[in-house]
């Protein structure tokens, strides 16, 4: 096999790829040694060095000072435009000034009052006036848990134990929703989850809708079923409309739950979501994310017969045994629910996701014409103002970047799988002052404009010139 890639898009050999990482390392140590230092003091701290999984990378991670608008600075002063805009909650960009006031002045007057307040209730009213199913709201405090909620809603709604959900979704962190995530979609990704726990959740294909019409035909202990509504990671496996439709009619035919996972689709895709897009109307939805304006701070909204199993009644039977209880020090704190409030009703008009999502359509185009100027078989594509790059599947990619392949229609595994070179592009990206995610998607911002459009593009190009040095391309 050559060393770098050929014709045919092959890999490069591992050993060239380690050497590539290993010169790329050397100049992040050169670049950022300050963030260096601190991996190293974090490596005695933290487990892995890091408090969120998707922080780890293969070398020392990025520890970044301040941010603003589209971009953030590190720790040694060196500047990045930001694909990361808080994993995908900043709508509006790093220190948006009105969310910022909210949160000051909030946090003057109460941190936490360890009782019921105005705020919680305006953040329930701007959900309910833009969220179109919203007709009540439970908030919690991040996304895991409201998918938590969500599912123990459905059971509570229909007297039923199993949750299915589609291979490749993500719905947390949580023991409902380690199975099916990453390949292989047998092996959950997590330890620490009893059989007894994930045997309650039933992992099937994304996109066929006969499959999951013979399962509800064939069982009767289904409660829910729960997805991502633009497809697996933030739609890097996207599913059609269609497939939302085929499965709101099922579920209503079953009576079946069916729970829609906005937590990245919320807010993003339209003022109401993906629900509002796509005129799908869900049971029960799971909020956070932009929800909380880059506060910590979730959400379940949906119809009352969703949430009648939560309502508290006259009878103190009733209440004890047969009501969907959650408790939450931190539901609906204060300064989260100023900084969401504040942010919905700064996107409540619908001009930031289209600007974010014009901005997206431009440097998707922009980065395939680049990828095939510079020979590499690689795609982006992405649907709103979420991307994603594919360089794992030389054919694929290649087939998606030109057109000839919708990413509706490439193979799930292939979509989801990570490359070789998906740690060393990051990583050369770094450091000509772009900062991707590591995974399969990243997000874009109101804030992003021409400049970086054009400096983004510019840094996809020299970091490709690295690659291919480093023989990696």
């Amino acid at each position: 096999m050559c060393a770098r890639r050929g014709v045919d898009g092959a890999a490069p050999r591992p050993d060239v790829v380690a050497d590539a990482h290993t010169a790329l390392e050397r100049d992040f140590a050169r670049r950022c040694p300050m963030s260096v230092n601190l991996f190293a003091r974090a490596i005695a701290a933290l487990p892995g060095g890091v408090s969120h999984d998707s922080r780890h990378v293969a070398g020392p991670s990025l520890f970044v000072r301040k941010a603003r608008g589209a971009r953030k600075q590190d720790q040694d002063g060196n500047s990045y435009i930001d694909y990361w805009v808080g994993h995908g909650s900043l709508l509006l960009g790093h220190g948006r000034q009105e969310i910022v006031e909210a949160i000051h002045l909030a946090a003057q007057e109460a941190t936490h009052p360890g009782a019921c307040h105005e705020r919680e209730v305006l953040w329930a009213e701007q959900i309910q006036a833009m969220v179109p199913t919203a007709e009540r709201v439970r908030f919690t405090a991040s996304g895991s848990e409201s998918t938590a909620l969500a599912v123990r809603l459905a059971r509570g709604m229909t007297g039923k134990p199993v949750i299915v959900k589609f291979e490749g979704h993500f719905h947390g962190w949580l023991d409902h929703a380690v199975q099916g995530v990453d390949l292989p979609f047998d092996v959950p990704f997590s330890i620490g989850v009893p059989d007894t726990a994930r045997s309650q959740t039933c992992v099937l294909p994304a996109r066929n809708l006969k499959v999951v019409d013979e399962l509800l035909c064939k069982r009767n202990d289904i409660a829910g079923i729960i997805l991502e509504p633009t497809g697996a990671s933030g739609g890097s496996v996207p599913i059609r409309p269609e497939f939302l439709r085929g499965l709101r009619e099922l579920t209503t035919r079953y009576g079946v739950a069916l729970i829609f996972d906005e937590v990245i689709t919320g807010f993003r895709l339209a003022p109401g979501g993906a629900q509002e897009r796509f005129a799908v109307l869900p049971d029960i939805t799971c909020l956070a994310k932009i929800l909380a304006g880059g506060m910590p701070g979730g959400a379940v909204c949906g119809t009352k017969a969703a949430f009648a199993a939560m309502e508290f009644t006259s009878d103190t039977k009733w209440n004890r045994t047969a009501r969907v209880v959650q408790y939450g020090t931190y539901n609906a704190n204060p300064v989260c629910a100023a900084a969401g409030t504040a942010m919905l009703r700064l996107v409540a008009d619908g001009k930031a996701q289209q600007k974010a999502e014009d901005y997206a359509d431009k440097l998707r185009a922009g980065l395939n014409t680049l990828f095939r100027q510079e020979d590499v078989p690689w795609a982006a594509y992405g649907f709103s103002s979420v991307f994603h790059i594919l360089t794992a599947d030389a054919p694929s990619a290649l087939a998606i970047r030109d057109g000839h392949l919708d990413p509706a229609d490439a193979e799930p595994p292939v979509l989801k799988m990570k490359g070789p070179l998906d740690g060393v592009l990051r990583r050369a990206l770094q450091l000509e002052g772009v900062d991707l995610p590591p995974g399969r998607q990243a997000w874009i911002s109101a804030t992003h404009g021409n400049e970086e459009l054009r400096d983004t593009l510019d840094s996809f190009q020299r970091a490709i010139t690295r690659l291919r040095v480093l023989r990696c391309v």
